[in-house]
């Protein structure tokens, strides 16, 4: 299982300075003129990983469905409440409101531009109370059930396509044309709104409109958000980057003649960060993929991801007392077979977390740490994702375990059934947010289409040929105690 080979003393010092912050487990004063570091090498086993849902909160929403003949079908629809400034107020002598069209701006789609699908959306029969405690709100298998009536009369439903051949191309070219789904929600939907704008309140003498004096007000007694999903059709998703509610008002006012007369505005109301949305994902036709033993899958959004199994135990036995100063390992990405004329891409970055704190990570926001938790980038050079400065999480796992094996074995073996997942991690697929200096700032679940085979799966982790495994590489020193 393991290569042990000494290294020239010559070179030290270049080893060292694969990490800066060299780790160790016991207390030693290390005389670096007189210690020769070494190398080791150590198998880890691969194998996919089902997600059933992830933490999803992101200000895109995602609409469509799309089949791939690999990774099955995939669907996408989301809920989104609309924003209200606080004291919102329309023009005075409102005649009607005309029209309400719910407006998807989208930035890019997936697919194929030209398939037609249909839309539906239906009004939230239940106000959703974003507070920040239920973190349940942002998974991705969040039932729209709960929030809307299935069998009222929907809003709207309407067809469309990622390309929309109506728009001429005079208007496509414009600067500041943006692709946009807008959906007429009708009369209906019109004069309610207005019935609920008209009611008035006085308060200290001045006339108020109570319903939308703020987001919170508008949300329990206007409109307590939309369902957006497709109903038929198939063979794109829509990256929506912003949800308008136009409204058309026609109105009077006062000429320079002092004459009445009627005229028409557009009032935008948009979904902000300041209120709900959250996209529902559904994977179909993976579980296939899991038992695949020739590789493990990336597929996102949430999808596949990649399971490491560390043998922990072993290194630990064999480096307890070492300083560890470099680990490393790299992940290689197999060649795409598939002959779909949409090619999903493949994911740019993926974290590498422990498989019990996946879940803390995304839920509190945490950036990645380069100690328990890291980050590697898609290399089209050498075609893989490559880790190091692992020696900080296997030096943290040896801290955690060290007590625990000092009890006894069967203290220790009690420990491991309590704690199963101590030498697993996983390879999540995710997007980074940066801030001007190009530090990393956000990490959130890649919720974009992409996919990735990894070599690796239980064919390589049982292989006879140890030469073909994935081996995590250990540069270490034997410090000398004094």
């Amino acid at each position: 299982m393991k290569l042990k080979f000494l290294v020239a003393l010559g070179i030290a010092a270049t080893l060292y300075s694969c990490d800066d912050e060299t780790t160790g487990i016991g207390q030693f004063v290390a005389d670096a003129d007189m210690i020769p570091a070494k190398a080791d090498s150590y198998t880890i086993e691969t194998e996919s990983y089902l997600l059933d849902s992830v933490y999803s909160r992101s200000s895109t929403a995602y609409l469509g469905k799309f089949t791939d003949e690999d990774y099955g079908t995939f669907s996408s629809d989301f809920l989104v409440q609309i924003n209200c400034p606080e004291n919102f107020i329309l023009p005075d002598r409102i005649e009607e409101i005309k029209t309400a069209k719910l407006g998807l701006y989208y930035t890019s789609y997936f697919g194929d531009s030209l398939a037609s699908i249909r839309v539906q959306i239906d009004p939230l029969t239940k106000a959703i109370k974003d507070d920040g405690t239920n973190k349940a709100l942002y998974y991705s298998n969040l039932d729209p059930t709960e929030y809307y009536d299935k069998n009222v009369t929907p809003l709207a439903i309407k067809d469309y396509s990622a390309y929309d051949r109506t728009i001429p191309d005079s208007v496509r070219n414009e600067d500041g044309y943006y692709p946009n789904v807008a959906i007429d929600l009708g009369d209906g939907f019109c004069k309610n709104f207005l019935e609920k704008y008209n009611y008035t309140e006085t308060v200290n003498g001045k006339t108020i409109h109570p319903y939308f004096k703020d987001s919170e007000s508008f949300i329990n007694n206007v409109l307590k958000g939309f369902y957006v999903h497709t109903i038929s059709g198939e063979g794109s998703i829509l990256y929506i980057s912003d949800i308008y509610l136009h409204l058309t008002i026609a109105y009077w006012t006062k000429t320079s003649e002092d004459k009445d007369t009627l005229v028409h505005t557009v009032v935008p109301m948009s979904s902000t960060k300041e209120v709900f949305m959250s996209t529902r994902f559904q994977n179909s036709g993976m579980k296939e993929l899991v038992n695949d033993p020739k590789c493990t899958y990336l597929k996102t959004p949430a999808g596949l991801c990649t399971e490491v199994t560390l043998p922990i135990e072993e290194m630990y036995q064999a480096h307890k007392n070492d300083t560890l100063n470099s680990i490393s390992v790299s992940f290689q990405k197999l060649k795409d077979q598939s002959n779909s004329p949409f090619k999903m891409g493949t994911p740019s970055n993926l974290l590498m977390v422990r498989k019990s704190e996946m879940k803390d990570f995304f839920e509190n926001n945490k950036v990645y740490d380069n100690k328990t938790t890291f980050i590697a980038t898609y290399s089209s050079t050498t075609n893989s994702y490559d880790f190091s400065k692992l020696n900080r999480l296997i030096s943290y796992i040896f801290s955690e375990i060290r007590p625990e094996i000092e009890k006894g074995e069967t203290e220790w073996n009690k420990w491991k059934s309590e704690h199963r997942d101590y030498n697993k991690l996983l390879l999540v697929p995710v997007t980074t947010e940066s801030d001007s200096q190009g530090n990393i700032i956000g990490v959130e679940n890649d919720l974009n289409v992409n996919s990735a085979m990894l070599m690796g799966g239980k064919d390589l982790n049982n292989s006879s040929d140890e030469s073909q495994r994935i081996r995590m590489s250990i540069i270490y020193t034997n410090p000398v105690q004094k």
